[in-house]
């Protein structure tokens, strides 16, 4: 009895087990920025929106442009860490407009925190940025099937823009 409950336990286990996830690349977003606006320090830490004026999207499905008029609203908290919520659309290849909220972190040490303020090209490697991208389609566009995806995305601050791989989790 105790071998077929063993038995019976360890089947359920390996039925429900799933292979860890895997990335699908979806494409690159390459955002125009304006210089932030900075607010000054909160509660939380240094509120500053950073504008954003346009940009392109490019993946092997998917093509379109950034509208101007989204925004990255940062906090820097105390330790230096940039916490970032962006609000930004753009229009796809096919008309649909694409709602885009993206989450994230950017981590760096002080110096190099630094030099991204002040605008100069830093390597991706000397930082930590990864952020959780939401999108949302029109139900009626080609796109629908976004609506029902988990992303995640890597990001490079560049001087006057920024660069963002999207993953589809598989």
């Amino acid at each position: 009895m105790k071998k077929i409950i063993i038995l019976l336990i360890f089947s359920m286990t390996s039925v429900f087990a799933q292979d860890a996830p895997k990335l699908e690349f979806f494409c690159e977003l390459q955002v125009k920025l304006s210089p932030a606006l900075t607010v000054g320090e909160t509660a939380h830490g240094t509120r500053r929106i950073i504008p954003i004026i346009g940009g392109t999207v490019d993946g092997p499905g998917i093509k379109g442009e950034i509208f101007n008029g989204g925004a990255d609203w940062q906090v820097v908290r105390k330790d230096g860490v940039a916490e970032l919520e962006a609000h930004y659309q753009f229009k796809a290849d096919d008309g649909s407009i694409i709602y885009v909220k993206n989450i994230g972190v950017r981590v760096a040490s002080p110096e190099v925190a630094a030099r991204i303020a002040k605008g100069e090209k830093v390597d991706a490697s000397q930082y930590y940025f990864r952020a959780i991208p939401k999108l949302e389609a029109p139900l009626t566009s080609k796109y629908a099937w976004i609506n029902d995806t988990i992303f995640v995305c890597t990001g490079e601050r560049m001087p006057d823009a920024v660069k963002i791989r999207i993953y589809k989790l598989l």
